[in-house]
């Protein structure tokens, strides 16, 4: 059930959305001759796609997220083990029907942990995940994952696979089933950085310690910006913002988070 709100929750959040949220309201306050409302409605309707386009405003909210946690010393540290959550995978349909692997946004979750597992070439990596999709088809997360390295040749050290988390609590849960997390163990801990802070979140609310933070993926620049105007990128930048603080909450709230803000 919580898997099924939180994809409902999404869909309300959807940046594209809520434009014709307000509308509506303009609208209904148009017709109760809500002066006022309706104005501000209208004009908030108008005015979201234009702010969504401006960079350095729609990317500020992502920006902060991708700076709140950053790579912890993995140098001097004897390393148990690699996660790397799930969600990088292309469409399972695809895959499946082409039979052949696909990768969708957050790739650099794969070619981060194919870096590390070269620096730590007796480290146990696992693979975290499912499917983030609310009706799953095609081939999981693993499956694909399990043809791309048997494409790359295999690697030279454990790799296991976590098949059924549908999200990133679980993820936390049913990683520590598979992995002993005994105090003193140091964990590398991959994901995008805006997704960071929720993963850290998580693992220390299931009871992980040692989690060594390894964000990748990064959308938005340091302190600069890429652009002024870019109406696409924008909505993407607010539809991964809106996506995370929702989930910040929802899980501090429920208790699958030791944090609100997790640093």
């Amino acid at each position: 059930m919580f898997f099924i709100l939180s994809k409902a929750l999404d869909l309300v959040l959807e940046p594209l959305i809520i434009p014709y949220f307000f509308l509506g309201i303009g609208a209904i306050a148009k017709w109760r001759r809500w002066c006022w409302t309706t104005r501000l409605s209208i004009t908030t309707a108008v005015t979201l796609p234009i702010i969504y386009g401006i960079v350095p405003v729609s990317s500020l909210p992502l920006q902060f997220l991708e700076g709140r946690i950053s790579r912890g010393e993995i140098n001097e540290k004897h390393i148990d083990g690699i996660i790397v959550l799930g969600g990088f995978t292309g469409n399972g349909v695809v895959a499946e029907s082409r039979n052949q692997y696909g990768l969708g946004g957050g790739a650099e979750r794969f070619t981060a942990t194919m870096a590390l597992a070269r620096k730590f070439p007796n480290t146990p990596i696992l693979f975290s995940g499912f499917s983030g999709a609310l009706i799953p088809i095609g081939w999981r997360e693993s499956d694909s994952i399990r043809d791309l390295i048997h494409q790359l040749g295999g690697l030279n050290t454990t790799v296991l696979y976590e098949e059924n988390s549908r999200n990133t609590y679980e993820n936390a849960v049913n990683s520590r089933q598979i992995f002993a997390a005994e105090p003193g163990t140091n964990w590398i801990l991959i994901t995008s950085a805006s997704h960071m802070p929720r993963a850290v979140g998580s693992f220390a609310a299931a009871g992980w310690t040692g989690i060594i933070p390894y964000p990748v993926d990064y959308q938005t620049p340091k302190s600069s910006y890429i652009k002024l105007w870019d109406i696409d990128y924008g909505v993407s930048l607010m539809r991964q913002s809106l996506h995370e603080y929702a989930g910040l909450l929802i899980y501090y709230l429920s208790g699958r988070s030791a944090a609100l803000l997790p640093h």
